[in-house]
């Protein structure tokens, strides 16, 4: 302990004698604080800061801006949002009117990150990005233009303005790519800032994807807190495409982060929250509201308002789906509590309103909000299948591959070099053409088995093996266009599997995902090499057929259909028997596109799905 004090002592010292005498001025003060902050907690390093009197210490109104960001910086660790966030503004004030400088730019990103904790809201947190990145547009300094550029791609969260951060994406890739060194953590960045952009398209297993490359990435330099951040959102990822192995694997990731570094006083909340969310989604609602009840117990220890404010819906969920309409309720009425919640979440709003309308009783408003949160949820899906918003997400998918690939140069010159430091002399001629006659040779092997292998599972579905949304969409449009240009019949089909809800409830995700497999073989067994299937969504299907007109696609759907309706499937000790329903569109005069057909044989589904199911349905008769 008298050695603690008098370290504590000696540091003080130093600091009040730079500060007062200016011995070394502000950088040695600062370098002091840092070693300081290095072996001491938070809260001390602030106790450290509040010694001293900033404003009047005569230092210039830059080295201000560095103290008061270092401020900024101690309160976000210890979750002090609206305190870090007024470091921050005191900060930019003494700078904001000289030359750009390096704070400034840092200062604003870091006061954007501040908000982000405080609201996950991008109308609030992306004012300072945006303004940080005209700063370093008019600065010289690539690092900082790159990290600048990656923080705003987050900003374009919808379909509509995707191409936005795709392109500010492409330009942090191009600076990255001419620089001589990388740091991890602008690379991991990257990495998340993409996979961020896939997941508000909708390309799940695309999002996931670097979403578990920024993790593996910030794994090499044991940065166990974005660790986290990227467990967190690969989980969602898995969520999304019902890969519940995957999404428990993740769940339990996060309990063991949690328990290995318990600096981060969140984590156990985030854990709890995501384990309850994965209950919710797996039907286990005893799970999802012990563990959602246990996040909330803990809601003390994040400021981040957002979710807390989430976690009382998801219990309200859980509750509601218990059938506990009364604590459903409750939790639904703290849901709402929250008047600043993000706008933009207009569904979680819905699903609020339309349990607190079924708590009391009125029911015909619970069931038009219902109907209206799925007409919602089909204009938001119409949208992802904007062909710009594909083109761009597979340009920019080159760019990352690409990327990768020098990485991979890179790498293999570096074992080089240090295989070639420890030749023996007299053989190192010898040695070195031989190593890089392998090295080129096993390069070579590399990026080909890399490439196929990233393409192949880019373009894949996991569960089913045949295409996935992304590819079905971007392989379709090609084959539709074509028949167009060459004024050839072209068709598609819509398909799903009837009441597939009950096949879950009654038997188990497991065996809903073996029928989805099933089906998924008998429609690749029913058309032409030519023809394209893909699963685009939960248990529903497109199949593309070129160079056929609609009588020969009813055809194929009604052999599709009877050969579903006919047979028992097994799968173990389980047998049972499905249906399926079917729309069906062909090119017309007015049709431009894939998507066009898409919409016209979703209507013939809903058609089909209507007048009783186990039907073939055609667009045609819509009209």
């Amino acid at each position: 302990m008298e050695r603690h004090i008098s370290q504590m002592i000696m540091t003080l010292v130093a600091i009040t004698t730079a500060l007062f005498c200016g011995l070394s001025h502000a950088n040695d003060v600062l370098t002091e604080l840092k070693n300081y902050a290095s072996t001491h907690s938070a809260e001390q390093s602030i106790a450290h800061l509040n010694q001293f009197d900033l404003d009047n210490s005569g230092f210039s109104a830059e080295d201000k801006a560095k103290f008061y960001f270092q401020y900024g910086q101690l309160f976000e660790q210890t979750r002090q949002l609206d305190l870090s966030i007024a470091s921050y503004d005191k900060g930019i004030s003494y700078v904001e009117s000289l030359p750009v400088t390096d704070i400034l730019i840092d200062s604003h990103l870091e006061r954007s990150f501040a908000n982000y904790l405080k609201t996950n809201d991008p109308a609030v947190y992306c004012i300072d990005r945006v303004k940080a990145l005209d700063y370093a547009r008019q600065h010289n300094n690539m690092e900082l233009l790159t990290k600048t550029l990656t923080q705003n791609a987050f900003c374009y969260e919808d379909a509509s303005n995707f191409h936005i951060g795709i392109a500010l994406l492409d330009e942090a890739l191009a600076i990255v790519d001419k620089s001589d060194h990388l740091n991890a953590n602008r690379k991991a960045m990257i990495y998340n800032a993409t996979g961020s952009l896939y997941r508000n398209i909708g390309m799940h297993q695309q999002g996931y994807d670097n979403f578990e490359k920024a993790y593996q990435t910030w794994q090499t330099i044991n940065d166990k807190q974005d660790m986290f951040n990227m467990l967190h959102n690969m989980f969602s990822q898995s969520i999304k495409l019902s890969n519940w192995i995957q999404a428990q694997a993740n769940v339990d990731q996060q309990f063991q982060l949690a328990h290995d570094a318990p600096e981060f006083k969140d984590l156990y909340f985030f854990a709890n929250l995501n384990a309850g969310r994965l209950g919710l989604r797996t039907y286990d609602f005893q799970q999802a509201i012990f563990h959602l009840n246990k996040a909330i117990e803990l809601k003390h220890t994040t400021q981040e308002h957002y979710f807390i404010s989430s976690s009382y819906l998801f219990l309200a969920l859980a509750y509601m789906r218990n059938g506990q309409a009364i604590q459903a309720a409750e939790m639904a009425h703290l849901f709402k509590q929250d008047g600043s919640f993000r706008a933009d979440k207009s569904e979680m709003i819905l699903k609020a309103d339309a349990i607190i309308a079924f708590g009391n009783k009125d029911y015909l408003t619970a069931t038009n909000l219902l109907f209206k949160l799925i007409d919602e949820e089909r204009e938001k899906n119409q949208s992802m299948l904007n062909n710009e918003v594909i083109n761009s997400a597979l340009k920019h998918q080159n760019n990352v591959t690409e990327f990768e690939k020098q990485l991979l140069v890179n790498k293999l010159a570096i074992n080089e070099l240090k295989l070639a430091a420890i030749r023996d002399k007299e053989h190192i001629n010898d040695l070195t053409l031989t190593i890089i006659a392998l090295l080129a040779s096993t390069l070579g092997i590399l990026l080909i088995f890399f490439l196929n292998t990233y393409k192949k599972r880019s373009q894949t579905d996991f569960l089913t093996k045949i295409a996935n949304r992304g590819y079905t969409y971007i392989k379709g449009e090609q084959l539709v266009k074509r028949c167009i240009k060459k004024n050839k019949p072209a068709s598609v089909i819509i398909f799903d599997i009837d009441n597939f809800k009950e096949i879950n409830d009654k038997y188990g995700h497991h065996i809903g995902d073996l029928a989805i497999k099933s089906l998924a073989n008998k429609a690749k067994s029913s058309i032409k090499k030519q023809d394209l299937v893909g699963r685009i969504g939960g248990e529903e299907f497109l199949i593309v057929l070129p160079n056929t007109c609609e009588q020969e696609a009813v055809a194929i759907s009604e052999r599709l259909r009877n050969s579903i309706a006919e047979k028992t499937f097994i799968f173990g000790d389980i047998k049972i028997n499905f249906t399926i329903s079917l729309g069906v569109s062909e090119i017309e005069p007015s049709s431009s596109a894939l998507q066009d057909l898409v919409m016209q044989a979703d209507k013939a589904l809903y058609q089909a799905k209507f007048f009783g199911k186990n039907k073939v349905y055609l667009a045609r008769q819509c009209a």
